[in-house]
């Protein structure tokens, strides 16, 4: 028997009333988010001249042999939200767009990393309670790092702190390339006994 569970979680905005059919692009180490992604109305809050909304979608079906769990399998993916980000165009550059690429870099360090720790869960019957906390806990990572950087980077305006959290991110993508296949799949050893 198999159950099968999807969570979807959008961070840096959240929002009420999200449509199942909304766009969403898969983070692509060749692809770099443009302006023309950012599809929102742009909301006045303040100085802020252009919001991405990304998140880690993720869904998991546990494997089930005589009423025992027995493995798992899962996917994760980082997503932005193009309906949900938006840009002040006329105060728009290059180096806020750079800014904002690395919202979603971060996003996708946070799935490498998620992908990693539900790779070392053991199966248990409490594997579905495990990968739920599991993914909490990696989004609270996620959301707290995305405010450090808006944070120490002053949201782009201090160059010398974005070039550190540019390194710091790539860096980070580097030590995390082994997770970046989307499904993992885990399942107990079998023990013969003679």
């Amino acid at each position: 028997m198999i159950y099968r569970l999807f969570i979807s979680l959008m961070l840096v905005v959240l929002f009420k009333g999200q449509s199942t059919t909304d766009e969403v692009l898969e983070w692509q180490e060749k692809h770099q988010l443009k302006w023309s992604n950012f599809q929102g109305q742009p909301k006045s809050q303040g100085d802020v001249v252009a919001l991405t909304a990304s998140g880690i979608s993720f869904e998991y079906a546990i494997h089930e042999e005589n009423g025992k769990a027995v493995g798992f399998s899962s996917k994760a993916e980082a997503h932005f939200y193009p309906q949900r980000s938006w840009v002040h165009k006329e105060r728009s550059s290059d180096h806020i767009l750079a800014h904002e690429q690395l919202h979603f870099d971060i996003t996708e360090v946070h799935v490498r990393k998620f992908r990693k720790e539900i790779s070392q869960l053991n199966i248990s019957k409490q594997i579905k309670q495990n990968l739920n906390r599991t993914y909490q806990g990696i989004n609270r990572d996620m959301a707290a790092m995305q405010n450090m950087y808006d944070l120490e980077t002053n949201h782009s305006r201090d160059t010398i702190a974005q070039a550190v959290w540019k390194q710091k991110i790539e860096n980070a993508l580097a030590d995390y390339s082994d997770y970046k296949k989307t499904e993992i799949s885990v399942r107990t050893r079998q023990e013969f006994s003679h």
